[in-house]
């Protein structure tokens, strides 16, 4: 007895003194990954700017969010918002001579990319230079790379400029094989959602969806590459076909590319333009240090426009770090509402869809505020399905010319596990009901008539309301948005045509709009979600340990736990773009 109470007392010690060493240092964590050290510019300075890597729309304040639990160091990653921010800054900085761009693999939507390419344009416009470098070189990279005024390519590297393609991956065959049945509900021919799970290849009208919004973002690329470069679009686009945009000597010979060459003679060149001596060392600054000395907003205004990023998928309840919770950012949207400072609302979309509950939640907090202050919408790479609900009642709508949108359609799957657990598994179930439908939604029963007809009831009363939503707050009838609905997907350039967007435009665009909407003569920004609490942080930081040991145990596999994960979590009806259509 005696040792055994000696054994568990000794448990307990080394469980509290883990939680305890683990708090500690997670607390020495956060303490170093908040502590960004500012730079002093030197005049003749280079900005090196590196963005391969997901950005996030908005810079995130837990330093836990972007941690590298492999390495077990705080890697920040640095939004879009203090991206664009720097990158005004430095244009005006007469200690910055120019940039550095490195070329690697880029993994951003095209809409991402569109903000900082037109930042990096008006940049060019004050009379800097931009020099760009690498070694393997993506097509989204060296989209943004294409507006440098020199580009350098290792000459053993090489490109992948292929033009714009998707290869889906189609479940029905394998979960066939496994016994699992997918009892499906939709309204509208494109919702293409539920396609990967019910066929094995794709239908025709997702394909020629899919070949209008693809095309589309790929002549918009042709023709800003080819401005940029001086290549005509036609041999631009001749060359991608040849794969001619590929290895290094031919990237020089059709001018994708300026020189080919090392890192060294990359530095001399940047010396040389810089005016900086040959035998001097050149020192770059990074762009995460140089933001971090950003002087903060110096206006005294009460006036306050409040600008809720809205960035991941729609999850009922308050989500974490990456998703769009809808209790969370309905209560966010109310309080901003009701914060007599806050003369108006920007909200920046960035979603594929999910719960449709939730969407409906922030839905309902969006025509609240709107009749209390202006509220405006700016998208960015996707505002599709759910993204769509909740910005379609307000006064205005931006977007991106590459920003997906649409997907105005509504879908249900509920798995039917009898015949896996049966045949597959050796595992039988049974079941008492008291009443006909006791056992409604067990995943070991398949649906009879009576309940498949009360689930696509419910689906078709949801989709009725989505596009009579949208009809009410583009000021369109139902008869026209069921042409444009049924889960169809368009880029911004497609949806100004039909009327789900008003205007080409950002962030920036969408605050001016409210701004003078709201008539303001002096304000300020005010960022939302707000930072959250420590013990928050530390919550949501075990979480995303979990997550990154996953990713790191599956590797290319971890694309099928996200599809299963999201199957799993994916409960109640849903409002969520077919799969990812993120283009390369």
């Amino acid at each position: 007895m005696w040792k055994f109470i000696k054994y568990v007392l000794a448990t307990v010690v080394g469980l509290f003194l883990f939680m305890f060493i683990g708090l500690f240092i997670l607390i020495g964590i956060a303490a170093s990954a908040g502590k960004e050290k500012a730079v002093t510019v030197k005049p003749n300075s280079v900005l090196k700017v590196d963005l391969n890597y997901d950005i996030p729309e908005k810079t995130n304040s837990n330093p836990f969010s972007s941690f590298d639990y492999g390495s077990f160091k705080p890697k920040k990653a640095t939004g879009l918002n203090d991206i664009v921010a720097g990158l005004r800054k430095a244009a005006t900085d007469k200690n910055i001579k120019g940039i550095y761009l490195e070329m690697g693999v880029n993994p951003n939507g095209y809409a991402t990319l569109e903000v900082i390419r037109q930042e990096l344009l008006a940049f060019k416009k004050t009379g800097k230079f931009i020099y760009a470098y690498g070694a393997m070189v993506s097509q989204k990279s060296y989209y943004l790379a294409s507006v440098a005024d020199k580009i350098i390519l290792n000459p053993s590297g090489g490109m992948e400029v292929t033009g714009f393609g998707r290869e889906i991956m189609y479940y029905k065959n394998a979960l066939d094989k496994l016994g699992i049945e997918v009892q499906q509900f939709h309204c509208g021919q494109f919702k293409s959602a539920i396609e990967p799970y019910t066929r094995d290849n794709m239908s025709e009208p997702n394909r020629q969806q899919l070949l209008a919004l693809y095309g589309d973002v790929y002549q918009h690329f042709l023709t800003h590459v080819g401005e940029s470069r001086k290549i005509d679009t036609a041999a631009l686009n001749a060359a991608i076909n040849d794969l001619k945009v590929f290895m290094p000597e031919d990237c020089k010979a059709l001018n994708i590319v300026d020189e080919l060459g090392y890192f060294d003679q990359l530095i001399s060149a940047v010396k040389d333009k810089a005016g900086i001596d040959k035998k001097e060392e050149l020192k770059f600054t990074d762009l995460s240090s140089y933001i971090a000395s950003n002087e903060p907003e110096t206006s005294t205004s009460a006036n306050r426009v409040a600008v809720i990023y809205m960035e991941g998928e729609i999850v009922d309840g308050q989500g974490k770090d990456g998703q769009i919770g809808g209790d969370e950012f309905a209560k966010i949207i109310r309080k901003a509402r009701m914060d007599e400072n806050v003369k108006a609302l920007v909200l920046r979309v960035n979603s594929p869809g999910g719960s449709a509950l939730a969407s409906d939640i922030m839905w309902r907090e969006v025509v609240m505020a709107r009749k209390d202050k202006p509220v405006v919408v700016s998208f960015g790479d996707v505002a599709a399905s759910g993204g769509y609900f909740i910005s379609c009642n307000s006064d205005r709508i931006f977007a991106e010319p590459t920003s997906i949108t649409g997907s105005i359609g509504i879908f249900g799957l509920i798995p039917n596990a009898k015949k896996l657990l049966n045949e597959k598994l050796g595992i039988t179930t049974d079941n008492v009901e008291v009443t006909r439908h006791g056992a409604f939604n067990m995943v070991t029963n398949p649906f009879d008539e009576e309940e498949r007809a009360i689930i696509q009831k419910t689906i078709e009363k949801g989709y009725r309301e989505f596009k009579g939503r949208v009809a009410e707050g583009r000021g369109k009838d139902t008869a026209y948005i069921e042409t444009i609905a049924q889960g169809h997907v368009y880029t911004g350039n497609q949806a100004i045509q039909n009327g789900l967007v008003d205007e080409i435009g950002g962030l920036d665009q969408a605050v001016q709009f409210a701004v003078k909407k709201a008539n303001l003569k002096e304000y300020k920004l005010k960022e939302y979600p707000e930072e959250k609490d420590f013990a928050t942080q530390i919550s949501e930081a075990f979480g995303e340990a979990k997550m990154q040991m996953i990713k790191s145990e599956l590797g290319d596999q971890y694309e099928f736990y996200k599809t299963l994960d999201v199957i799993r979590k994916g409960t109640g009806i849903q409002m969520r773009m077919p799969y990812d259509l993120g283009v390369e």
